[in-house]
């Protein structure tokens, strides 16, 4: 499951200084081809070495080397690197990661070596009048028409099909739809419309983690191997024992998913990777790092944490979300599995490029992405994290928010990811499936929240991320 959770931007002087654009252009595809292979190997003072005299002016070595090791190579491997456009010395390539879908801008100076670096979220090249996407926003206040100016733009440069969005302000709910819930059909969703949340599923588990931890059934600190067959060799690195809280705030070492994932149905990778195969990856498993010394993005820790922990409350995945979540804000349409009634407001969902996608269905992994739900529980969601009244459930949401990690531009606690975007701390997940896309932020201090459910693998964080600067400030 992918999950795009920052911006991440490098830094960039421009240069126009060519002799021809053909010959720049091939100049700057075999430095592309470089930097690919050296990214892919983590190889963070080879890239630092690509660079030129104006680019190590902008950056020393040192923070490039941080943003590489916290922002970039978290994001896995660069599976291709798909040219777009040359345009002022500039070229403009489509990355594909493993967990993140980006545009790369590379340029050389006269020594060709590079002078710009950046990248940023995929933006599809857009062409052609502007047209508007149905809604049912009123238009009646400021926020409306905030709102829609960000997402009527964002609807018609991403071409995502259907998206719902729920706005917590000072207590209060706002819900906008745009799009259609089938491509062609001009339905409008509604805020009862269920999308598959992906990895947002993560800060369930992250609270059901700690409210184990309060009810002192586990412990952030304890072995992992305490909760797994006594047949499971010790997980360690050297003499560093892989533990809890390392599942949780992705430093475990371990690979984003298992090596004997090999999914079947590539449009529905996770439905057959079952508890069998989670145990018997987990007889040879491996860390690739000392535990607890480096963030990278793992759905093979969260998956593993999920199953521990139904095993530490002698219950499902979806039984302790429901029982000990949704019970607790009246989320009724918070769910891992669909009923008849569900099936029917239940979006389609759409590729980036607008190809049907099939629902992914979860077994072992289900804590790293398996929940559906609608931007009316996910509010609900949002306001019990701003202030629960129950004092043990709070006490867990607070421990799930303490930050356990600290990885450069932002800390991470229970699966919550805290950023600052200019104006204070936010906690944030975002997430995405094969055809669906969601966003969720929320300000402690000032009570906002922001969710996002789109049916279309697209990523619209920067649609989220504006609309929470604009209730904040």
């Amino acid at each position: 499951m992918k999950k795009i959770f920052l911006v991440v931007c490098l830094f960039s002087l421009f240069s126009c200084d060519t002799n021809s654009q053909n010959s720049q252009q091939d100049k700057i595809e075999a430095v592309q081809k470089k930097v690919v292979k050296l990214f892919n190997e983590k190889n963070a003072d080879g890239l630092y070495a690509l660079t030129g005299a104006g680019f190590k002016k902008q950056l020393s070595e040192e923070s490039f080397k941080n943003v590489a090791e916290n922002n970039l190579f978290p994001l896995g491997e660069i599976k291709s690197a798909e040219f777009e456009k040359f345009e002022k010395g500039i070229s403009k390539y489509k990355v594909t990661a493993d967990a993140a879908i980006l545009s790369m801008y590379l340029s050389l100076d006269s020594l060709d070596m590079i002078q710009t670096f950046l990248f940023q979220p995929y933006k599809k090249e857009v062409s052609g009048e502007f047209k508007k996407t149905v809604t049912d926003n009123k238009l009646v206040n400021a926020l409306d028409k905030k709102v829609d100016s960000l997402l009527q733009k964002f609807m018609f440069e991403s071409k995502t099909v259907g998206l719902s969005i729920g706005v917590l302000k000072n207590g209060k709910t706002y819900f906008y739809n745009y799009g259609e819930t089938k491509k062609g059909k001009g339905v409008v969703p509604s805020s009862k419309n269920l999308y598959e949340i992906g990895s947002v599923t993560k800060t369930f588990t992250g609270l059901l983690l700690a409210k184990a931890v309060v009810e002192k059934k586990i412990a952030l600190n304890d072995p992992v191997n305490k909760f797994l067959p006594k047949k499971i060799p010790l997980i360690k690195f050297g003499n560093d024992t892989l533990k809890i809280v390392h599942l949780a705030n992705h430093t475990s070492g371990l690979p984003p998913l298992p090596d004997n994932f090999g999914a079947a149905d590539l449009v529905n990778p996770y439905k057959d990777y079952d508890e069998k195969k989670l145990l018997e990856y987990l007889k040879h498993a491996s860390l690739s790092r000392r535990p607890g010394e480096k963030f990278e993005y793992c759905n093979l820790a969260v998956g593993l944490l999920g199953n521990i922990l139904e095993k530490v409350n002698k219950m499902s995945y979806q039984k302790m979300v429901t029982d000990f979540i949704c019970s607790n804000a009246a989320m009724t349409a918070t769910k891992q599995f669909l009923t008849k009634t569900d099936t029917a407001i239940f979006m389609q969902g759409y590729t980036e490029s607008i190809i049907f996608q099939s629902q992914w269905d979860f077994k072992a992994l289900a804590a790293a992405g398996s929940l559906r739900s609608n931007t009316e529980d996910m509010l609900k969601y949002a306001a019990l994290n701003l202030g629960a009244t129950n004092g043990k459930l709070n006490e867990a949401i607070e421990l799930s928010h303490q930050p356990t990690f600290n990885a450069g531009q932002q800390k991470i606690g229970l699966n919550w990811f805290i950023q600052n975007w200019g104006w204070g701390e936010i906690l944030f997940h975002g997430g995405q499936t094969g055809g669906y896309k969601s966003f969720l932020a929320l300000n402690k201090k000032t009570k906002n929240a922001v969710i996002i459910l789109a049916n279309t693998g697209v990523n619209n964080d920067a649609a989220g991320i504006e609309i929470l600067k604009y209730l904040d400030k």
